[in-house]
């Protein structure tokens, strides 16, 4: 695994069909406006996305070795307000933090992928990447889901 294998994932992750189904431009594009917003279960697209973003952002500082928030689980760090985001706010904000990935990956010491995250866990670096990209692609399917529950409705 290497910083090229990584960086295009994400590039893929945001490309014209990925082979697991819609890039995240794709998707979101074709996502009216008002349905961001619009709850199904209890969470919205918006919610995803902020969710999506402050992960993101996260990992590249934990790329680049930089001070970070902790992340508690279900916080409202985890699951960040994005009620008063628009579309074109959180499009933006998937570019921008797919950008800071790319370019934290360039930084990251690939030398350390067998490297623990932390010594009390289990996960190395390598988990750590090859979970960054699944968590995407997971809610980007979620985001998916509920656009197609709301095109529906």
């Amino acid at each position: 695994m290497t910083q090229a294998y990584y960086q295009e994932q994400y590039r893929v992750l945001h490309g014209v069909m990925p082979q697991f189904g819609s890039g995240v431009e794709e998707s979101l594009e074709r996502i009216p406006a008002a349905d961001f917003h619009r709850p199904v279960g209890h969470r919205t697209i918006a919610q995803l996305i902020g969710h999506l973003v402050a992960w993101r952002r996260n990992t590249a500082l934990r790329l680049r070795r930089l001070p970070r928030p902790k992340i508690e689980l279900n916080s409202p760090e985890d699951w960040p307000d994005y009620s008063g985001k628009t579309k074109e706010e959180m499009i933006a904000e998937m570019i921008e933090t797919k950008d800071a990935l790319v370019e934290a990956l360039a930084e990251f010491d690939f030398s350390t992928l067998g490297e623990k995250l932390h010594p009390d866990y289990y996960y190395t670096n390598l988990h750590m990447l090859d979970g960054a990209v699944q968590h995407d692609i997971y809610h980007l399917g979620q985001i998916n889901l509920l656009a197609s529950q709301l095109q529906h409705q």
